[in-house]
């Protein structure tokens, strides 16, 4: 397998900035090859859908944004009897962000946002995704799936001056993405049923962002660098979310997502894939995620270079084992699990002008797109890997538990949180270790003792490390413990500050 190159990745003999998905884990990547052991899934088409985007479903009913091309809008549709309808909301002028699910009574629903301005394309046109960070104005909605259905304003989730998208809704409970304009990073929020005030759940990584020496270019505007969320499902006990980056650090051209779950009791969320597009040639694409209590079922798309191959997946958001099965018979637009069935968007055309399965593969005037409905098929279990942000990141940013403490002679030390989660557990945790300064000279070592092992260096710091570069460790097991010390060096006195580290809970 060709493994992508890593245009933006700096490399030290002593220090490293956090590792890459593109330099580290891409050759992790099960080949098209390997994919061929487990039995592919049985499909049926249900329906031609030409001009589609995005799908949705809960207890058999299928929601799909389609191209009206009389308007050049995008209405929203149901699949009934092998037709799409379109179900009686305005249409807009980008797909819906639309998510079927429960309401408080157990009847399928499905919520979506309306925007005074629509977003834009990610990544300055480059992601096959829409950037929702780049909306205003924009409030939720719900709408019957069954019965008369008539829409209803979700007016417990606005607040003033804040724009709501991207939402989904189990059983009443509403997480969905709050921004303010031109905001850099989002929050979600969860709305429990008959709630009046959200809680804040998960995050994804920030990447760092170093600005211009020359002052000439805003690197760190909202503009070339910000944070998105493409899609969000929330399940009975857990979110799964797709949180984009744009600009900053992140490797590649510049794009990059991470596949994130989060539990409802506002915990940090769990990195358990990620993907960028090459510098070079090639992409990796997590999207589509559904949340289930034990697993996450996604859409995993991949390019090593040329050859597009796309696999349904799942992982275990608890130990972060991930299992895949190829797409039966063609490329896949987009998919959406509703229990043990799989309903997805086949390109059905010439796959070679869809180099990324998203949100415009089913308007290439060359492809078609067909709804297929497959049962889950048999998965074939991944080698465990470590899992990493696409970007060198910004650790304080990204809400990870770190913070800068004053050290010794005017020095900044990062300070690990004292807990670091289990989960992923199938793969180390990763710890990390900086130091800042205005003036002098300083060195800085970091080590470690582990329960009856003796001291050693994790590595040294001689020049104050930019934001967003570190040392780091790898602490395995959960219940696994270690002392760190920071021994920083000025002239001939050397000054200590240690702390313990224990890798436990979520």
């Amino acid at each position: 397998m060709t493994v992508m190159s890593c245009p933006r990745t700096m490399s030290h003999t002593l220090t490293r900035s956090l590792p890459r998905l593109a330099c580290l884990a891409v050759g992790a990547l099960a080949a098209p090859a390997a994919l061929a052991a487990p039995a592919q899934a049985s499909d049926t088409v249900l329906a031609l859908a030409p001009n589609a985007s995005g799908i949705t479903a809960y207890a058999g009913q299928v929601v799909i944004s389609q191209l009206d091309v009389a308007t050049n809008k995008w209405a929203l549709v149901l699949s009934q009897n092998g037709t799409l309808s379109p179900l009686p909301v305005p249409e807009r002028t980008v797909p819906f962000d639309a998510d079927a699910g429960p309401d408080a009574a157990g009847n399928p629903v499905v919520v979506y946002s309306r925007c005074a301005h629509e977003p834009t394309v990610g990544g300055g046109g480059l992601a096959p995704t829409l950037d929702w960070e780049t909306a205003t104005g924009c409030e939720l909605y719900v709408l019957p799936l069954t019965g008369t259905p008539t829409e209803h304003k979700l007016t417990a989730a606005s607040a003033r001056g804040e724009s709501e998208t991207t939402p989904s809704m189990w059983r009443g409970n509403l997480a969905f993405v709050r921004h303010a304009s031109s905001s850099a990073v989002p929050t979600i929020e969860y709305l429990a049923a008959g709630a009046t005030k959200p809680r804040h759940l998960g995050n994804g990584s920030v990447p760092a962002c170093h600005p211009d020496p020359t002052g000439k270019n805003d690197y760190c505007a909202f503009t070339a660098a910000h944070e998105t969320i493409d899609q969000l499902d929330l399940g009975p006990t857990r979110i799964a979310y797709l949180w984009q980056m744009v600009g900053g650090s992140v490797d590649g051209t510049g794009i990059g997502w991470e596949l994130r779950s989060a539990t409802l009791d506002g915990a940090r969320s769990t990195l358990l894939d990620s993907g960028l597009i090459s510098g070079t040639c090639g992409f990796d694409l997590p999207s589509g995620a559904t949340a289930a209590t034990s697993q996450i079922s996604y859409l995993y798309a991949q390019a090593p270079c040329d050859t597009t191959t796309t696999s349904f997946a799942t992982v275990n958001p608890v130990t972060g084992i991930r299992a895949l099965a190829p797409t039966p018979r063609g490329l896949a637009a987009g998919a959406v699990r509703d229990g043990n069935t799989i309903y997805w968007l086949r390109v059905s055309g010439s796959a070679a002008d869809v180099p990324v399965p998203g949100g415009s593969s089913c308007s290439v005037a060359t492809t078609a797109c067909e709804l297929v409905t497959s049962t889950v098929p048999q998965f074939l279990a991944q080698p465990a890997r470590e899992q990493n942000p696409p970007a060198e990141i910004d650790v304080v940013k990204s809400g990870l538990g770190y913070r800068w403490i004053a050290g010794p002679a005017g020095t900044r030390l990062l300070l690990p949180p004292a807990s670091v989660p289990c989960a992923p557990s199938a793969a180390p945790a990763l710890v990390y270790f900086s130091a800042q300064w205005s003036h002098g000279k300083h060195t800085v070592r970091v080590s470690r003792q582990d329960p009856h092992k003796a001291s050693h260096g994790v590595g040294s710091i001689t020049r104050s490390f930019a934001s967003g570069t570190y040392l780091f460790t790898r602490i395995a097991g959960c219940g696994s413990s270690t002392r760190i010390t920071y021994a920083v060096t000025t002239g001939g006195t050397t000054q200590r500050f240690g702390f313990n580290l224990v890798r436990q809970g979520r």
